[in-house]
């Protein structure tokens, strides 16, 4: 006879892994098609400021300066405010060489972090719209015009930009993040037809000044920022023709963590804020954070659990055969892992090798929160 608790958990757990990859994005694309957000983009041209924050970045630094300096946007409209956060190479002399009056750099002797520096740029800040963009990322010229014309709309309170990840082909890590990306970007596509984007991408993201709030310096700012934005009633949305290139993580262990650090972060925000799970006051947004956040991260228990369910009714031939599908994909994914050390470019072990990657690094980033550690400073991890 069959084990009820273990059926429950295994049904349980696999219902639950599979909502955040497959029932979420159908709901959300349900709910976009039934009652879309459109948003009214005209030509407008605000103050705006835009927000760097840089450690160590003295192979990065001058490119994104020169970059900046020139993107097609009215000079007298536009001030670049350029944050070192305690760097101890030469990313400040670097700096400290551009003239332009539009250039305005803040060198800030304590590495406290992005988030830390992000509040402190703020405030130093003049513009009506905030521009908050990566040091090692490369705006296409039209991404400032771009990404403005949402802000025409004012029920509009945060827009995204678009990344593009360059370079995927280099090894297995950074073809994975390729692949990775391509379907984030079509769920956040769904998230916008809806006017709740509910996270945006650090090399690329503006919001309007009157709604940004700041945060405590443990905090991810391109997670919590918009979700904030749209807990105060306004909406956050993807505009795909603000184009920001971005390289993609090289090593394992630089994608591991940063995405058990990315886990860690977000965990400790939604702590912090945890009004925005208050379904009385914002019905749709717990149940997206939920599922396309929270979720996610657990998705590595989740698939333990499912795994040791199956273990326990293998007395049965269906569960049986589910077992050996794990087993298959556990060990596609160590081949991935191999391949990956060797340098082999093995694109059918992407999914494997990727999905167990992310999934214990976010596994790692929830017992890293429920030991109550923070992760504030980051280093640089691309050449």
């Amino acid at each position: 006879m069959i084990s009820i608790p273990f059926l429950v958990v295994f049904l349980f757990t696999l219902f639950l892994s599979f909502s955040t990859y497959f029932f979420y994005p159908i709901i959300i694309w349900i709910l976009g098609q039934l009652i879309p957000f459109r948003v009214n983009r005209e030509k407008i041209t605000p103050k705006v400021s835009i927000i760097i924050s840089a450690y160590n970045e003295e192979k990065n630094i001058e490119k994104k300066i020169q970059n900046t300096l020139a993107l097609e946007y009215p000079k007298d409209r536009m001030e670049i405010l350029v944050g070192s956060d305690g760097s101890t190479d030469e990313t400040t002399n670097l700096v400290r060489k551009y003239t332009d009056q539009r250039v305005k750099f803040v060198d800030f002797k304590i590495n406290r972090g992005k988030t830390a520096v992000q509040n402190d740029l703020v405030k130093r800040s003049n513009g009506k719209i905030l521009i908050f963009t990566d040091a090692a990322s490369s705006l296409h010229a039209d991404a400032l015009n771009k990404i403005i014309l949402g802000f025409a709309d004012e029920r509009v309170g945060c827009v995204a930009g678009r990344m593009r990840f360059v370079n995927t082909n280099s090894n297995l890590t950074t073809q994975s993040q390729g692949v990775y990306w391509r379907y984030e970007l079509k769920l956040r596509e769904m998230e916008s037809r809806l006017g709740s984007l509910i996270g945006v991408d650090g090399p690329l993201y503006a919001v309007r000044r009157s709604f940004y709030i700041p945060l405590r310096e443990d905090i991810i700012s391109d997670l919590i920022t918009p979700l904030l934005v749209l807990a105060q009633g306004k909406k956050v949305v993807l505009e795909s023709d603000a184009l920001v290139d971005e390289d993609p993580t090289r090593e394992t262990s630089q994608e591991f963590n940063t995405r058990r650090r990315i886990t860690l972060r977000g965990l400790t925000g939604l702590s912090a804020h945890f009004e925005l799970l208050n379904l009385l006051r914002h019905p749709l947004l717990p149940f997206q954070i939920f599922f396309h956040k929270v979720l996610r991260w657990f998705v590595g228990p989740l698939v333990a659990l499912n795994f040791l369910a199956c273990l326990a009714l293998s007395t049965h031939s269906f569960f049986k055969v589910v077992i050996i599908i794990y087993l298959f994909f556990f060990l596609a994914a160590g081949i991935g892992w191999g391949a990956e050390y060797l340098g082999m470019k093995v694109r059918i072990l992407t999914v494997p090798y990727y999905f167990s990657l992310v999934n214990l690094a976010a596994t790692m980033g929830i017992v890293d929160f429920f030991r109550k550690r923070k992760a504030t400073t980051w280093k640089t991890v691309r050449d």
